[in-house]
This record gives C-alpha cells, sequence and structure tokens, in this order.
C-alpha cells in the first residue's frame, strides 16, 4: 500500500466533503457534509484546509482526515475511511503520520473525541499514544413545566464566551470551549443571569441545543446555573431539549437537575502529548 496525504486545500472541499460524506457510510450517527458545512467547520472549529489530509492510497482517495489547530494544540475534527479501504490499514498508517506532522509543527497536543463503541478506533488512536481524559455524555427531553424566579437578560454570544474562557474548566471539549463559542452568531442567542450564562442554538427551532451553560465559581453553590436553565425552558416552550454527547460526564447531573435524560451513546475525550 502506497500511502500519501494531500492537502485538504489543495484536493478541494467540495470533493472533500462528499469523500467524507462516503467515508462515514454505515458510521454509528449518520454524517453528511457539503462543502458549505466544511466552510462552517473551519470557521467556527478552526479546522484548517492546509493542515487537514485527503488520504491517497495507490493514487486513489480512500479516506479524510479534517485537523483544526489553535495555539499549541491539534484536534482531529473528524477521520473516516472508505468502507472498501478499512481493511487495508489505512488509519493505522496514517495517524502517526498526522501526529507527526503536529509535531514539526511545534504543537504540543493533539485531541479527539471518539465514539466509546468504537472499539477498533479506540485501539487505534491508543496504539498511537491517545489516552482517555473523560468520558463525553449527552441528554435530551421535553421538561415540562419548567420554572424560575429568574430573569433573564440577553447577551452578545461572545460575552458568553468569555464567561465560558472566564470560569469554564481550562481542557472542555473542543466544541464547547470560549473560543469555539466566539464565533457563533445568530439565530443562536446568549441569556446571562446574574453570574451564569447559557448560549443556546435557534429558539424558534422545534429542538434547541444547549450550546454551553457556565457560572462564577461563587455561583454554582447557589445553583444558579439549573435556575438559569429551568428559565430559558421557560421562555421557550413546547420545545425539544438537547445537550449534544460533548459534555463531560461530572457535568451532567446539571442537566438531570433539569429533567432531561442521559443518552446511550457516549465518547472519549483522548489527548495526544508530545
Amino acid at each position: 500500500m502506497n500511502l500519501t496525504l494531500q492537502s485538504v486545500a489543495e484536493f478541494g472541499l467540495a470533493p472533500a466533503a462528499a469523500l467524507a460524506t462516503r467515508s462515514f457510510a454505515g458510521y454509528f450517527v449518520p454524517v453528511s457534509l457539503s462543502a458549505a458545512s466544511v466552510l462552517s467547520m473551519i470557521r467556527q472549529d478552526s479546522v484548517d484546509p492546509a493542515l487537514s489530509r485527503a488520504l491517497i492510497v495507490d493514487g486513489q482517495p480512500a479516506g479524510i482526515a479534517f485537523i483544526a489547530r489553535r495555539g499549541w494544540t491539534s484536534r482531529l475534527a473528524a477521520m473516516a475511511i472508505l468502507p472498501e479501504a478499512r481493511a487495508q490499514g489505512v488509519g493505522r498508517e496514517a495517524m502517526p503520520q498526522l501526529l507527526a506532522e503536529a509535531k514539526a509543527r511545534g504543537d504540543r497536543s493533539m485531541t479527539l473525541e471518539v465514539i466509546a463503541q468504537n472499539a477498533p478506533a479506540i485501539r487505534l488512536y491508543e496504539s498511537c499514544g491517545f489516552r482517555i481524559d473523560r468520558r463525553l455524555v449527552g441528554y435530551s427531553g421535553r421538561p415540562e413545566n419548567a420554572t424560575s424566579d429568574l430573569a433573564l437578560e440577553e447577551v452578545d454570544v461572545r460575552d458568553a464566551a468569555r464567561a465560558v474562557v472566564t470560569h469554564g474548566p481550562p481542557d472542555l471539549p473542543w466544541q464547547l470551549s470560549g473560543e469555539t463559542l466566539a464565533q457563533i452568531g445568530p439565530p443562536a442567542v446568549a441569556y446571562r443571569a446574574g453570574d451564569a450564562w447559557v448560549v443556546l442554538s435557534d429558539p424558534a427551532a422545534p429542538t434547541i441545543v444547549i450550546r454551553a451553560v457556565v457560572a462564577a465559581p461563587h455561583a454554582r453553590r447557589q445553583s444558579l446555573a439549573s435556575g438559569l436553565l429551568r428559565a430559558a425552558i421557560a421562555r421557550h416552550p413546547d420545545r425539544e431539549w438537547r445537550a449534544p454527547a460533548i459534555w463531560p460526564e461530572e457535568i451532567g447531573g446539571l442537566f438531570e437537575k433539569i429533567g432531561l435524560s442521559r443518552g446511550d451513546l457516549t465518547q472519549w475525550q483522548m489527548t495526544s502529548r508530545f
């Protein structure tokens, strides 16, 4: 097998999106990408087309690896192999090369999230030096009769992003980080109540996604974050609410307090430190 890595910037965004969609066939969750959705990943998640790679085997595309980068840290935002190429060891050949490229450009770590039920991928990443940091979980439901005495103030999402950077854990999953949140704009909304903030996806949609929730340390003892979420639910009633499976397990109790149920799908947050 002759494996080469081609920059997605050269391969093209539309061909990369099509290759990714084909490569995720039969995955645990449906994945369908377009050039527009890849552009969104570039803007919001800091995916770098120049560092991302089309995996070429014997001259033919066999898979894709999207790489994001901030500071000294890279993230494997997505990697998938075409079904017909999965038995050839393409991922096992590609992953060390991706890590070597990260080291060569001065990165100090690479992070990723992998579905916990994806045992082959976990074995691959562990064999390449990744170690599990924490379990990531998700919640969903339609809370009934949510009430709160808190008054909500709508604020700029960037204000909430700064609060996440200031008060949130320093090793939050990439998609929950303040840097990611700062790239979000309307129709997403952010609310504040005292020293707690929440960021939501489009509140007019049938399902509202909780993108962030954070409280200053002193406010956590006052259950301000759960009160803020209840107030947001009361403001936007008759909606399905979802916290995707990118939330650290240790935070999950917050969503149980407001009546959401934990989903079966979980992920591992993993990091390789150089």
